[in-house]
């Protein structure tokens, strides 16, 4: 008889179990709940002192990976800006409305070193601007004689990650308890520098007039809402 019990209380536990899944399973696209946006009016061609230089375009990753991210990707920006000093800054941006687990931002120190770049550093820092302040993150990486420097930040839904894995997990389980699936984006700026400080300082000034043309109504797009709180 206790076999008996066992059994059918280990059925209960396995049925209940099984129903809160599919009523938590998100099902809801917040990317179709917003308003749209394209990131090629998104984000000007020119800002500050830094003009797009339409020639040339800074390559997110190694060709032969591209037909994987067209399917994890729903848009990507590629765009190579210059100021009046001859400086160089490459803007990659990757937006996926689908950020479930088989469709995940690809970080950049995953998609460097797949390109043959050696990764020598990687720590976290805060880039400070007009409306506040975004945790990102600064990769110190080269390919044979090119240095380049890389300052990227990511954003679930309406937050910027704190950078780590283990604070994406929690945004996204914060949207799925809400049966809603996150959309995600990947804003990454770089500079061939051998100067890895000046690289980061550009890279932050860059950034900063970045933010403040974009248009104040999907501004959030790039920074997050102040209203939304990590999990």
């Amino acid at each position: 008889m206790k076999m008996l019990a066992r059994s059918l209380l280990l059925c209960a536990l396995m049925f209940g179990a099984a129903g809160m899944a599919v009523t938590l399973r998100p099902h809801q696209r917040i990317a179709d709940q917003g308003p749209q946006f394209e990131l090629e009016t998104l984000i000007p061609e020119a800002f500050g002192e830094w003009r797009s230089e339409p020639t040339s375009a800074a390559q997110i990753v190694d060709p032969q990976q591209q037909e994987m991210l067209n399917k994890i990707y729903s848009k990507t920006l590629s765009r190579t800006y210059v100021n009046p000093q001859g400086y160089r800054i490459m803007l990659s941006i990757a937006y996926g409305r689908d950020q479930t687990d088989t469709a995940q931002v690809h970080k950049p120190e995953v998609c460097y070193p797949a390109q043959g770049f050696v990764l020598h550093d990687r720590h976290v820092d805060v880039l400070q601007h007009s409306a506040g302040s975004i945790p990102i993150t600064r990769l110190s990486t080269s390919l044979g004689p090119r240095k380049e420097p890389v300052s990227y930040w990511i954003m679930i839904g309406e937050t910027v990650i704190k950078t780590g894995s283990f604070d994406k997990k929690l945004v996204e389980l914060g949207y799925g308890l809400r049966g809603k699936i996150p959309d995600g984006i990947l804003i990454r700026a770089s500079s061939i520098d051998a100067d890895t400080a000046n690289a980061y300082t550009m890279q932050d000034q860059f950034s900063k007039q970045m933010i403040e043309a974009v248009t104040p109504a999907l501004r959030w797009r790039v920074t997050g809402k102040p209203e939304s709180k990590q999990l």
